[in-house]
């Protein structure tokens, strides 16, 4: 029991360093983007608060909540296949 439980927590631990790090790097990638929109546009407004903005807008859609996915389906795939070696 004690190794399933250390498998899940390294199991975990390295799930949500590749959570940060793509996080991360989606978030880099989306102000880069808006920064590049910024150029090609005549704002009003200052560059950094239309990043600003645009970061706000991005984080309350749906492409950074679907790197939750990350965690459910590796955890689905091994709770699945732990279910097969018990009751397969």
């Amino acid at each position: 029991m004690v190794g399933w439980i250390r498998n899940i927590v390294i199991i975990f631990a390295i799930l949500s360093a590749v959570y940060a790090v793509l996080s991360i790097t989606a978030n880099l990638r989306q102000r880069q983007k808006l920064r590049s929109e910024y150029h090609k546009q005549d704002a009003l407004e200052s560059q950094q608060d239309f990043v600003e903005r645009g970061l706000r807008q991005y984080n309350r859609s749906i492409r950074p909540k679907m790197l939750l996915g990350i965690y459910f389906f590796p955890l689905a795939i091994f709770a699945g296949l732990a279910w097969l070696a018990q009751f397969g």
